[in-house]
């Protein structure tokens, strides 16, 4: 196991998630411009390894059916004047299972609460892989860092209504 990525193997390991309390979510902070790597590849001073020295923000998964399931662990990275977000994954149809590490999305440094960073930088992620992936809305929460439930909940509901 990665650390910080958790996989919940029983409901008694998921975070409570029926009742949470609807909070709004905080203005994009001033000059957060978020860029996809998919879409405008990080290119200046690119990780080649996995990142060190990361704030786990949380996880979530999707489970269409037994054999159709997709979990992510974000994370996020300063790196010299750039905003790093990661998502860190678990390929389980090749053995042995292996993590990786994918930049998803990056910014320019700016001096901003880094909750407000996360959360911009993830919900901005979302709308693009709603918009262009079709991803739905998540079917669970595994695990909270920096993010908890009720700001995960509040980032899906801008995405996915």
């Amino acid at each position: 196991m990665t650390k910080g990525s958790f996989i919940p193997m029983s409901p008694e390991e998921l975070p409570q998630q029926r009742v949470y309390e609807d909070v709004d979510l905080p203005p994009t902070p001033a000059g957060l411009e978020t860029k996809l790597d998919w879409v405008e590849p990080f290119q200046e001073n690119r990780p080649r390894t996995t990142p060190r020295k990361v704030q786990f923000l949380c996880a979530v998964e999707w489970a269409w059916s037994p054999m159709h399931n997709r979990i992510d662990n974000y994370y996020l990275h300063q790196r010299g004047k750039r905003w790093l977000l990661w998502n860190n994954w678990l390929d389980d149809n090749d053995v042995p299972w292996r993590w990786h590490w994918d930049v998803l999305a990056y910014a320019d440094k700016i001096d901003a609460d880094l909750e407000a960073i996360s959360i911009h930088m993830l919900r901005q992620t979302w709308e693009q892989e709603a918009k262009h992936a079709s991803i739905d809305h998540y079917h669970w929460i595994n695990d909270t860092g920096l993010l908890s439930v009720d700001q995960v909940q509040a980032i899906a509901r801008t995405v996915w209504g």
